[in-house]
């Protein structure tokens, strides 16, 4: 078997000459696993109609029983969507709720989650309740006691929480945030978009009232595969946020079938799943983890700046560096010049009045991809290449 970093890239399924440092957004997969979804694709082109009625119907249960399994939940609470958006809305859309309840989220949440909640708030007149963080704030206790100060002051009804966030992105204490919802009567949903693959999620341990992962971004499976759980209280009342033919007809016929799509994409996962189990989970997150840490504190010593949070216990496999630069339009210009002139893209983004990059470690990445992107990031906001 071959050893995590540069040796392990020519068996994954990227672009000659681009150097990955942004692995967290869509993913990237392992040729086998390539290999094996071509060959599902194939059959169900060859065959939509026995495909789509007959196959999935039958290997749907062991796909997820096997994603079950890896996240320790009961299968029959597990279901599959194409992104983290089609959980969110089916999950919010179908809790009920109306101007007499009160969601409560950071303001470090995902675009499309606070998207959804101004939905519900324009359109069914749910209240919200935005915990707004600072940079010195990024610290587990001070976000746990605003969450908490938040749930003892307001009726909140619906609580989320990422497991790891994205933009920053920070590990945040999803455990202690479910203890809190259990405390104060609220129903708690886990953005663990950022999850699967790249951390140890036991759902029978955290018990959520709701978790959704993506399974492209870290568990090496092909876009786009979504995990939804729920506790069981609520597989009569969560609908599959496309009403299609199988509506009323049970939530696990309404996620397997809702229209028209690519029915193979769920059978990647078994193999996605696997290729993880072949090296073992913890020793991905701890090479992942130490490298993404290693790797932005040499980008900040080559820019001359900082880290956005100074504990490494706050890190996952995505580090957040301080570009040396206060202009963020020329900043976002210089992300696609240096792409376009270095074959290399570095993710930019704005947090608390200043611009930030957020560099993301996983298994084929060496330390030398990081010293790469900085240097080559560092040229072109100089104008120097």
């Amino acid at each position: 078997m071959k050893n995590f970093g540069k040796e392990l890239k020519e068996d994954f399924v990227i672009e000659p000459g681009y150097t990955c440092v942004n692995h967290s957004s869509f993913g990237y997969i392992p040729k086998c696993v390539l290999k094996q979804r071509i060959d599902n694709y194939r059959k169900f082109l060859e065959n939509p109609d026995c495909f789509a009625r007959y196959i999935i119907p039958k290997q749907s249960p062991l796909v997820r029983q096997t994603a079950a399994e890896f996240l320790n939940a009961s299968p029959n609470q597990c279901f599959f969507s194409n992104n983290s958006a089609e959980s969110m809305n089916s999950i919010l859309k179908n809790l009920g709720l109306s101007d007499k309840d009160t969601i409560l989220y950071l303001n470090i949440a995902y675009p499309m989650v606070k998207n959804v909640i101004k939905y519900m708030n324009t359109n069914f007149k749910v209240n919200t309740c935005m915990i707004e963080l600072k940079a010195e704030e990024l610290k587990k206790e001070i976000i746990l006691q605003y969450i908490e100060e938040n749930m003892k002051s307001k009726k909140i009804t619906v609580a989320i929480l990422d497991n790891i966030s994205s933009q920053p992105s920070l590990k945040l204490p999803t455990k202690e945030f479910v203890e809190l919802c259990k405390k104060y009567d609220v129903i708690s949903i886990i953005d663990g978009a950022h999850g699967a693959g790249i951390s140890e999620i036991d759902l029978k341990e955290l018990d959520p009232d709701f978790f959704f992962t993506n399974l492209n971004k870290w568990a090496f499976c092909p876009c786009s595969v979504n995990l939804l759980y729920m506790k069981e209280k609520y597989l009569n009342q969560i609908h599959n946020n496309t009403v299609s033919v199988f509506y009323g007809a049970g939530i696990e016929k309404e996620f397997e079938y809702y229209g028209t799509r690519d029915a193979s994409i769920i059978l990647s996962v078994i193999d996605g799943i696997n290729y993880i189990n072949s090296f073992g989970l913890k020793q991905i997150i701890e090479y992942c983890e130490n490298l993404a840490w290693e790797g932005s504190n040499l980008v900040a010593k080559i820019w001359e700046t900082e880290l956005l949070a100074q504990d490494k216990a706050m890190h996952s496999a995505m580090v957040n560096v301080l570009v040396p630069h206060k202009d963020h339009s020329y900043i976002m210009e210089c992300s696609r010049i240096c792409y376009e002139k270095h074959s290399v893209f570095v993710v930019v983004f704005e947090f608390d009045g200043k611009s930030w990059a957020r560099f993301s470690a996983t298994i084929y990445n060496c330390l030398e991809d990081y010293e790469y992107a900085a240097k080559s990031f560092l040229n072109v906001l100089k104008k120097e290449g």
